[in-house]
């Protein structure tokens, strides 16, 4: 789905401004970035691979959210299957029936899978783009967006060209892929 209710607005800036045209992928990513700081929600399913370099965790979340923060839900490994996450801009706090533990703030060198969803929230809606390139991601036609979050820490989303959705996130720190994130079933609006 497309972040459609805002493209209309993007598409008469570029006409009025005489930039018409497909737009390059810094205008592109330019057009991402105020689109997802305008949404209300954005709600999505991610596969999440989480590689500590000596272990490997693989889960799946369920995710919703708005600009004040949402609730990530782990629906496997079936183990912890219920478990959720609460997320704002003062932290987290992980929750599980009725009971509740505050896991602290947001810090990127001691970065957590459960602290990158709610890290590539933030940087779709106003991250510092180092660089955007288009180019094809298992078929789609992408803009491949690189955010700088730290000295350390940097991620990459692939949007969808057309729709302006994600396919997919890494997040790097000291330039290996600590956390990959497959997004499928998402909404922004």
């Amino acid at each position: 789905m497309r972040i459609s209710r805002l493209f209309p607005c993007f598409l008469a800036l570029f006409v009025l401004s005489g930039c018409g045209g497909n737009p390059g992928p810094e205008e592109l990513a330019a057009q991402i970035e105020a689109s997802y700081a305008e949404v209300s929600e954005v709600d999505f399913a991610a596969r999440v691979r989480a590689d500590y370099g000596d272990r490997v965790y693989d889960f799946t979340v369920s995710c919703s959210s708005d600009a004040g923060g949402g609730v990530l839900t782990v629906a496997e490994p079936e183990l912890i299957a219920g478990v959720t996450v609460r997320f704002s801009p003062e932290g987290a706090v992980l929750g599980y029936d009725g009971a509740e533990v505050f896991t602290g703030e947001i810090l990127p060198e001691g970065l957590t899978p459960v602290d990158a969803v709610p890290m590539l929230l933030n940087l779709w809606r106003g991250g510092l783009v180092t660089e955007a390139v288009f180019e094809k991601r298992d078929g789609e036609e992408c803009l491949a967006a690189l955010y700088h979050v730290s000295d350390r820490v940097e991620s990459r989303t692939w949007f969808e060209r057309d729709t302006w959705l994600p396919l997919k996130s890494e997040v790097y720190l000291d330039g290996y892929a600590v956390i990959v994130c497959d997004f499928y079933n998402v909404r922004a609006e």
